[in-house]
Formats: C-alpha cells, structure tokens, sequence
C-alpha cells in the first residue's frame, strides 16, 4: 500500500510520483504517451477473471497532454515525465491527497550484490487467483549491474510493472531509476532492467517541466 505509486491507464503500466516543484510522474517512455491518460491510485482488487477494477472518481486523475515529455530507444533511454490535473471531484491534487512522494537519488549506486531493491507496481497476474492481477504488489531482490544508464536487478516484476520505481530499498528508499525490462527466467537466472535516474535527457526534462508541472496548484507560481 504505497500511496506514491499509481496504476497508468488506459495502457495498464505503472507510474510514480516524485518529490519535483509540482509534484508531477515518472514511468516508461514506452507507456507514453496517447495511451497515457489517467493516473489510478488505491487501486481495488480485480475481479476474479483478472478484469480490472477502477478505483472511484475522487482516486482517478486525469493527465496533462502539454506536460508529457518522453524517451523510448532502447533499455537504458526508456522513460517518461508528465503531470496531471488536480481531481475533478475533490479539486486536490494527487500529492494533496496521497501525501507522500518518491525521494530521488542524484544517481543510482555504484553495483554491489548486498544493495536491496525494492520494485512496486501493477503487473499482470493470476497468483493466487486472477483478483491479483494488476493491483500494486512489491518484491525485493539483490542489485545485479550499473553501467552508464542502466539498471539491472534480481526483482520479479511481470508485464505492467513496466514504468515502476526501482527503488534502493538499502540506501534509505531513494528512488533510481525506471523498470522497463524483464529479463529473469522462470529458474532464477538473469536479470530485469530499467533506465537509471541519471539519464541525461530525463534530467534535462524535469529540468524543463511543461503544463501542469511547470506551475504549482495555485496556477498562478511558476517553479523553478
């Protein structure tokens, strides 16, 4: 039950809020971004064939087209950053209503196998039963390798948590980096990847922020 992190819909990914000016998402560049179009937190059970159950209107938040910015090359440049409006129902806005954001690190670890990683997310599952599936579930896992921009870990992860935080569960809960990568077999070799924070284009557009995460919820003050 982290409230930090959301179910992106309609294309069924994971997203995360970060502790920016306005509070604004971070998920996968191949979940951006036509298909990016509401954030779902405290998300309900599914039903019990795995259809997906919605979390009620004052839980739903609509994204900001103008905010998205986005990369999707390859593993290690697959990320994307946006914002969305304050909720429709409650007027707040999902910081204002979950009241907690992911703390990012400058730059992910450097490799050592006794590193913690912690990935929470919605991923597609049927175990025990199909009322898993895409609801917010977190394994744990050991560190495996960091090399220019990306990560890669020892975590279970299925399809859906693409765009989940991979968090350093170890090093105080800092944020590094975005899953966008399975990898690990069914025998427990391998491993899963994702882009590390410290992309360089990601930089630059958290440094740039446009739409909604440009200016705070007084639409009036713009952060810097």
């Amino acid at each position: 039950s982290d409230p930090r992190s959301c179910r992106a819909m309609p294309v069924g990914c994971t997203a995360w809020m970060i502790n920016d000016c306005a509070h604004c998402f971070i998920t996968a560049g191949h979940c951006c971004c036509s298909s990016l179009q509401v954030m779902e937190f405290n998300v309900p059970f599914s039903q019990s064939n795995g259809n997906v159950v919605h979390p009620p209107p004052q839980d739903q938040y609509a994204v900001d087209t103008s905010s998205r910015q986005s990369q999707y090359v390859t593993i290690g440049q697959d990320w994307a950053y946006f914002g969305c409006f304050p909720n429709s129902t409650t007027g707040l806005t999902p910081y204002q209503a979950q009241g907690q954001a992911y703390t990012l690190a400058s730059s992910p670890p450097a490799y050592n196998p006794s590193v913690v990683i912690r990935i929470t997310g919605y991923g597609v599952d049927s175990t025990p039963n199909g009322t898993y599936n895409q609801i917010q579930q977190a394994s744990t896992g050991p560190y495996y390798y960091f090399g220019g921009t990306t990560l890669q870990y020892q975590v279970d992860t299925e399809g859906g948590n693409s765009g989940s935080c991979v968090q350093w569960e170890s090093g105080g809960g800092l944020a590094i980096g975005i899953h966008t990568n399975g990898g690990c077999s069914t025998s427990g070799s391998g491993a899963n990847s994702g882009t590390g924070i410290n992309n360089a284009a990601l930089q630059a557009a958290m440094s740039n922020p446009q739409g909604v995460c440009r200016i705070t919820a007084s639409a009036t003050v713009y952060c810097t």
